[in-house]
């Protein structure tokens, strides 16, 4: 016996309202940056582009610069963005150096802005320890917890917004606060990317 199109349409419809969850719950899952290991944090391509650019600039800080940003102007800088998730590793090692400037850990920020949101919720977790340790600055949370890149269209995603009120309180005025969590931030920046 066939079921009724009525019985059909009920059980799609609840198959869908099981799956929403789910689709957002495996979403929603970070990578775990323990299995990062020493050889996998150590120096590379990452850290020759961020330590050339500081030195270009002769250390002058990211403040002093026309955009937050200009780094990917850089071919090679572009380049490591635009593959942010074979260079995390790296990235969290750069920015656990406590011999590393600042800048350059603002930087190194800037160029993870494109990870793949499980790899990006981890950056997140990884940033709050650092920022909470001293090992990084106001500045660097600031650049991981402003949506831009792929942030910028997960601020509606139950994981990416627990972490941003965990930090974002102290770091952004309530005003702006609202202004992220309701969506105008991205209907200001829709495909934007930056």
């Amino acid at each position: 016996m066939k079921p009724s199109p009525i019985r059909a349409t009920l059980y799609g419809c609840i198959a869908l309202a099981l799956a929403i969850p789910l689709v957002i719950w495996t979403l929603g899952r970070p990578v775990d940056g323990n299995r990062c290991t020493d050889a996998t944090r150590a120096s590379g391509p990452l850290t020759e582009v961020i330590s050339q650019y500081f030195q270009e600039t002769h250390g002058a800080a990211w403040q002093e610069e026309i955009s937050s940003l200009i780094i990917l102007e850089v071919p090679e800088a572009q380049a490591l963005a635009r593959q942010a998730q074979a260079h995390y590793c790296e990235a969290l090692g750069l920015l656990e150096n406590p011999q590393r400037a600042p800048t350059e850990k603002f930087h190194t920020a800037v160029l993870m802005l494109s990870l793949p949101i499980d790899y990006y919720l981890d950056f997140m977790d990884r940033s709050h320890t650092l920022y909470q340790r001293g090992l990084i600055d106001r500045s660097v949370l600031t650049m991981v917890l402003l949506p831009r890149s792929t942030a910028l269209n997960y601020w509606w995603l139950p994981q990416w917004r627990s972490r941003f009120l965990r930090d974002a309180p102290g770091i952004f005025s309530d005003a702006h606060m609202e202004e992220i969590l309701s969506g105008e931030h991205w209907f200001d920046y829709p495909g934007r990317g930056y």
